[in-house]
């Protein structure tokens, strides 16, 4: 696929209604916000399905899935159907082919115009799954701590110096950890002021996983950085911050969660600015 075709099909995503809704819902219940995403990862499950059905594979009722229905603008979930396929095959590839036709020929002036809407995807995706009341209430905790240590391995681990980096530039003392010393951990005192962030994508590397069991159990507040919202290491921690979902089988999915977790530290270091200048 030539770069203008993709581009041409991505611009009719963004003008899609219905799929536009879907993305940026808000006033939400846990449960309708399920459901959407569950949708949006595919969403040729909602031709296929009756409401019950797709109220079977949610876990949730046809009643949760028909007021989704009507909240996203439609009058039902036979209407909901209508519309998105109609929309649907407006776009009959791009959502599943945008790693290939980006990467095109490794080109590197495709890349002008590619790499901006990589990015954008990235932001866009870790927008809609941010939980508004949950960055509030994390921003409020960095403000009121007196130290941020931010643990991270391998390329999660400069993703944590540029965030601690920033920090420190305001004066808010913030370390970050390459793989956790475990003897550090388990000999350091607990304290309630030090605000802790542990960074993995799958939320499953285990070094991560151990370094939020030490934190928790000392009573320290701990939050997860990851693509996975039930991982081991959201079980771990006392709220999680969702970033777009690395997929090794996608070559550039490894830049597109770095810019998520880039743009999750950089929400929080701007709610950090005001108070300090």
């Amino acid at each position: 696929m030539l770069w203008d075709d993709f581009r041409e099909e991505w611009n009719n995503c963004m003008e899609s209604k219905l799929l536009q809704k879907l993305k940026y819902a808000s006033q939400l219940t846990a449960q309708e916000k399920h459901i959407v995403d569950y949708i949006l990862s595919n969403p040729e499950v909602v031709f296929d399905s009756t409401a019950h059905e797709l109220a079977q594979q949610t876990y949730t009722s046809s009643s949760t899935i028909v007021r989704l229905c009507k909240k996203l603008g439609t009058k039902g979930y036979p209407d909901f159907q209508l519309k998105l396929a109609l929309e649907y095959q407006q776009i009959p590839s791009a959502l599943q082919t945008q790693d290939h036709a980006i990467a095109e020929q490794g080109n590197v002036l495709a890349a002008i115009d590619s790499v901006p809407y990589l990015y954008q995807q990235a932001l866009d995706d870790t927008r809609r799954m941010l939980n508004a009341p949950v960055l509030l209430r994390i921003a409020n905790w960095v403000k009121e701590s007196g130290r941020i240590d931010i643990y991270g391995s391998d390329m999660n681990y400069y993703l944590a110096q540029q965030a601690c980096a920033k920090w420190n530039e305001l004066g808010i003392s913030a370390i970050a950890h390459n793989s956790p010393n475990m003897h550090y951990l388990n000999t350091m005192n607990p304290n309630s002021l030090t605000l802790s962030f542990v960074i993995s994508h799958t939320g499953e590397n285990q070094s991560m996983i151990e370094a939020a069991k030490v934190l928790s159990n000392k009573q320290m507040k701990v939050i997860a950085v990851t693509g996975n919202n039930h991982s081991t290491l959201s079980r771990h921690c006392d709220e999680t911050l969702l970033a777009y979902g690395y997929n090794e089988q996608l070559r550039l999915s490894k830049m597109s969660s770095m810019v998520s977790v880039l743009y999750i530290f950089d929400m929080l270091y701007m709610g950090s600015i005001s108070d300090t200048y």
